[in-house]
């Protein structure tokens, strides 16, 4: 077991693997896989009411764990800032942006496009939808542009609209860091970018219906807040990387009210609202380095495993909880959503986990590894 866990994990030395990071991604895509397979539960039972997902509190919890792309957006931006942020601060070696690039493209366009052509083959052919219809959407979802111009998610593969605000990121994220980093003294710095996060909050709030009537609803515009809040835990975790080796059970329970505080207080545009989200992830961050009890279970190999496959999870598991829901255990249903959350998810997550591997080991991890 110790032998296959190992296939899944990162390549590296000990310095370059923050072990925190790969359950962090854990706890995120765990929370979307359960809300998106939350979700099909109440939709194969005709018996439920429209409003079952926000009246029933076990189904509210699972449907709110959708919030947990935020976490990756946070994680994104954490984890691509440190090499910058050395260069800027620390001597080290510069970043070439043609590499920072092309490894870009390299470690998300290929698993990306394949899964595309291929939910966009099985539409035509399993689903019957007509190829001139579908065109459209997935040349918009080819180039990342399907949020902007349609004002919704993509007909071919629903989850991409974060991967479109993700390369949003991307591309902006060398010239931001050059920004802020250029300001030399850190408490100066930190506060600049506390006030740019506190002022990108408020304008958000202020200018939400105009921002929504330009389809950029589902852009960075909206979520820059959480990418910087993951710039600003980067250029800490750097200086005060001493503070990260004691650990507390107070941040054990600081983590878990933090997530609490990311899903219940996600997506409103209200401004308290949107501050108690942004501790939450300052809590939920700390805490899996922090906490005795997280940071024992969130660095475990099996955990890391899983957060480093989580993008192939993450392209794949929606079509996947669908196809074998409606195509396979259909039949195992109950019409109870209890019974069936606990019957279909022994059968369902466990399928839809060993076919992300399968994926995983054989298109995404050989380009990840590929220099």
């Amino acid at each position: 077991m110790k032998n296959i866990v190992q296939l899944f994990l990162r390549q590296g030395n000990q310095q370059s693997i923050i072990k925190e990071i790969d359950g962090l991604r854990f706890i995120a895509i765990v929370a979307v896989v359960l809300s998106h397979f939350n979700l099909q539960m109440i939709k194969m039972n005709a018996s439920l009411s429209v409003d079952f997902e926000y009246s029933n509190p076990v189904a509210l919890f699972l449907e709110l764990g959708g919030y947990g792309v935020r976490i990756f957006f946070c994680v994104s931006a954490f984890i691509l800032s440190i090499p910058f942020i050395k260069y800027y601060l620390y001597g080290n070696e510069k970043i070439s942006l043609k590499k920072y690039y092309v490894r870009r493209i390299k470690r998300l366009e290929v698993p990306y496009l394949l899964v595309l052509v291929i939910l966009l083959l099985f539409r035509i052919f399993f689903e019957g939808a007509f190829w001139k219809d579908e065109m459209p959407h997935f040349i918009s979802s080819v180039f990342y542009s399907h949020n902007i111009i349609y004002d919704r998610r993509s007909t071919i593969n629903p989850v991409a609209w974060t991967l479109e605000i993700e390369i949003q990121f991307y591309i902006l994220l060398p010239f931001i860091l050059k920004l802020f980093f250029s300001i030399k003294n850190f408490v100066r710095r930190r506060i600049v970018l506390i006030t740019v996060i506190l002022i990108s909050v408020l304008m958000c709030v202020l200018f939400y219906p105009a921002i929504k009537a330009a389809h950029l609803e589902y852009s960075i515009v909206t979520y820059i807040p959480v990418f910087l809040l993951g710039i600003l835990f980067a250029d800490i975790y750097l200086s005060h990387h001493f503070l990260i080796k004691s650990k507390y059970f107070i941040w054990d329970f600081l983590g878990i009210a933090g997530y609490l505080m990311i899903i219940y207080f996600a997506g409103y545009a209200v401004f308290y609202k949107q501050l108690i989200e942004l501790t939450g992830y300052l809590f939920l961050f700390t805490s899996v380095f922090k906490g005795k009890i997280l940071n024992y279970i969130f660095t475990k190999q099996i955990i890391m495993a899983i957060g480093c496959m989580c993008y192939s999870i993450y392209l794949l598991h929606y079509a996947l909880l669908a196809f074998i829901t409606q195509k396979i255990t259909v039949s195992f249903f109950q019409n109870n959503y209890y019974k069936d959350l606990l019957l279909q998810g022994i059968v369902v997550l466990p399928l839809v986990l060993i076919i992300c591997s399968i994926f995983y080991l054989v298109v995404e991890k050989p380009f990840v590894k590929m220099k």
